[in-house]
């Protein structure tokens, strides 16, 4: 999974994170009677490109460029660390000033939020998640279902064989599920059609590990329009 962030930006955080520990470790035994230093109110913030006949994409946080990079269809940024506060945040054309999605989110402390570019570019939209921090039982991994195909029916998920889980039903576009908890190892995982019940996606054999969490994103075009090769496909992405 190719992670966007600014490598300074989470290397000054990780380093931060161990001089804490550090001194912490250091100073404990010689004085019990120093406070614990109050964490750092963060927000995080995700991002994804899941418009199939859009550009490539620059992201802007409050007028400051926010990945490495620009971020292309079907890119996953993982998530960043950022101060709890009311920030804009722009999707805009390479090298551009025109923004495509421009919108001002009021982040809080210890939320996570996903960020979606969905939809057609003549009607390109930001869809906003405030994710649910889970953390899945022992032997389990967490999985959750997004529909961003915006000619693509509604869809049932679920997973193959003798104890066949669901995981979504009539699920249409620009909505997504909760977290709901598998068994950690490897799943074959079918998306069907949710009127005619016919097989549109086969995700096979795909190895969920111990502990995580996961996205599994409907996304593409059914019926792509000419010169577009951004077909319907099924992608699985690691939140953590």
């Amino acid at each position: 999974m190719q992670n966007l962030f600014r490598k300074s930006f989470l290397n000054k955080a990780a380093l931060m994170l161990l001089s804490v520990a550090s001194t912490m470790s250091l100073t404990g035994c010689m004085d019990d009677d120093l406070e614990t230093p109050e964490p750092t109110p963060t927000a995080y913030v995700s991002f994804y490109h899941g418009s199939p006949d859009a550009p490539d994409m620059d992201i802007q946080r409050n007028s400051q460029s926010i990945l490495n990079q620009p971020i292309k269809y079907s890119n996953f940024s993982g998530y960043a660390p950022l101060i709890p506060e009311s920030t804009n945040f722009k999707f805009t054309p390479v090298n551009a000033a025109t923004a495509y999605l421009d919108t001002t989110l009021s982040l809080k402390d210890g939320e996570a939020y996903s960020l979606f570019a969905v939809n057609r570019l003549e009607d390109i939209e930001l869809l906003v998640v405030q994710d649910s921090i889970v953390t899945p039982a022992t032997g389990k991994v967490a999985l959750r279902i997004v529909h961003l195909s915006p000619d693509a029916p509604a869809v049932n998920v679920s997973t193959t064989g003798s104890a066949s889980t669901e995981l979504a039903a009539g699920l249409g576009f620009k909505n997504i599920t909760l977290f709901k908890e598998l068994d950690a190892g490897r799943h074959t995982i079918e998306i069907k059609d949710a009127d005619t019940d016919a097989v549109l996606l086969t995700v096979s054999q795909t190895n969920f590990e111990l502990g995580r969490a996961y996205t599994l994103i409907v996304r593409g075009f059914a019926t792509p329009p000419s010169g577009n090769t951004n077909t319907l496909a099924a992608q699985v992405i690691r939140n953590y």
